[in-house]
């Protein structure tokens, strides 16, 4: 039986800004349906990218993990070209996103950036170019 990736999730004390940067930067719509208080989700080609209030620390009893050193995971997202990576690392950086690392090309033959959005968070904007 085949397992797939539903929702990718971020917990933020600013959830709907966070959202927003998101959402303007890789152009994703908002799934209205699942609207809340304490939650945002972005349409990302079938993968839900979830945005909670740190309400939800409490509510799925991970205390713990409320105050996370480091990076331990991160979201990459696909582009078309390697024009295309560069324009969407430039419109992540007009959004508030921190560069990491300038698009360079990679040992795996890809081309990539890599950005921390305005919490922190680590992602990176790709393409992996076809042999």
């Amino acid at each position: 039986m085949k397992v797939s990736i539903s929702l990718a999730s971020f917990i933020s004390a600013d959830f709907i800004a966070l959202f927003e940067f998101y959402s303007k930067t890789f152009n994703l719509p908002e799934v209205e349906d699942l609207r809340s208080d304490i939650f945002r989700g972005a349409d990302a080609s079938g993968v839900i990218i979830g945005f909670s209030a740190p309400v939800v620390y409490e509510m799925l009893n991970i205390q713990d993990w409320s105050n996370p050193k480091g990076t331990n995971q991160y979201l990459t997202f696909e582009c078309e070209n390697d024009q295309h990576v560069a324009d969407t690392t430039a419109l992540a950086l007009s959004h508030g996103a921190r560069l990491l690392h300038e698009p360079y090309e990679t040992y795996y033959g890809a081309f990539q950036s890599v950005l921390a959005d305005p919490d922190g968070n680590v992602f990176r904007v790709n393409y992996f170019r076809p042999a």
